[in-house]
């Protein structure tokens, strides 16, 4: 019989891997090398901008809110690894991998149940066009992989996506991308998804190694006579002093109504960069 992890022990897992990703920071902390303000200032972009690819592991905690009592927490470790192709392309792969915890509503009784949700892996590429133009693109699967089917969203669906950055100023960045999502299978009788999400996303780079983020998002489901939806969300992140880690906290909030009432992150990212020893 298979056992799923309890929810204490999901917290005791993602505080492990934390620890250990705070501590290679600490390791690794030597002085960097040239112009590290705006190495931060990048790394704090790629929060917000898929056309930036740098190698990295994080750690995101998500808590979603819906009507009539019902919760859901999301611990997903998640990694991307990218490589130079030339002076002006990079590629990467990346993948997901999800701890969920869901609390039914008031009308269920409040039921707990715990496990690994639905794995995405993937895999795109980015352009630097100019000094201060960006573009990017790829293709991710997610993968109908949960232990349990309340966990679960019961279909495997690829999302191709594509997107457009630009530098106006060294402290602001606007960006646009698109997302469509196709079931490819369904499971259990699950209704066939497709909808494509529309981004616009923006990051103010602030002193001190700290931004501000924030994002406007439609999604149009075609399955649903094309229907819209629409929300925000807004964020602040700060790198820590010269240790490639930044740590992150986001608000979500729908705009169109719907059961969820908010969404709330908090992440730690860990970026592998190559460093030089003091002198």
């Amino acid at each position: 019989m298979l056992c799923f992890p309890s929810i204490s022990e999901l917290f005791d897992s993602c505080l492990l891997i934390t620890l250990l990703l705070l501590a290679a920071g600490r390791l690794s902390a030597v002085e960097p090398s040239s112009d590290s303000s705006a190495i931060a200032a990048e790394q704090l972009k790629q929060l917000n901008d898929q056309t930036i690819i740098g190698t990295r592991v994080l750690l995101d905690s998500e808590w979603d809110q819906f009507k009539h009592g019902a919760q859901k927490g999301t611990w997903t470790l998640a990694g991307l690894w990218g490589w130079p192709v030339s002076d002006y392309q990079d590629w990467a792969v990346r993948f997901k991998l999800p701890l969920v915890y869901h609390r039914s509503d008031e009308l269920s009784g409040h039921a707990d149940v715990g496990g690994l949700g639905d794995i995405e892996i993937g895999t795109g590429t980015a352009f630097r066009l100019n000094d201060t133009w960006r573009t990017g693109g790829g293709i991710e699967l997610h993968a109908d992989t949960a232990s349990n089917r309340a966990l679960a969203e019961n279909v495997w669906r690829l999302k191709p996506f594509w997107g457009i950055a630009h530098d106006l100023t060294d402290w602001l960045t606007l960006g646009f991308s698109a997302e469509y999502n196709h079931s490819i299978a369904e499971e259990h009788s699950v209704t066939p998804q497709r909808f494509l999400d529309l981004s616009l996303p923006a990051t103010v780079i602030l002193p001190r190694d700290w931004s501000i983020g924030a994002k406007y998002k439609a999604t149009i489901d075609f399955e649903n006579g094309d229907r819209w939806t629409h929300t925000v969300n807004a964020g602040i992140a700060k790198r820590l002093f010269n240790i490639p880690v930044i740590l992150s906290a986001t608000l979500e909030k729908p705009l169109s109504g719907g059961a969820k009432q908010f969404q709330a992150n908090f992440t730690i990212v860990y970026y592998f960069e190559r460093y030089h020893p003091s002198k």
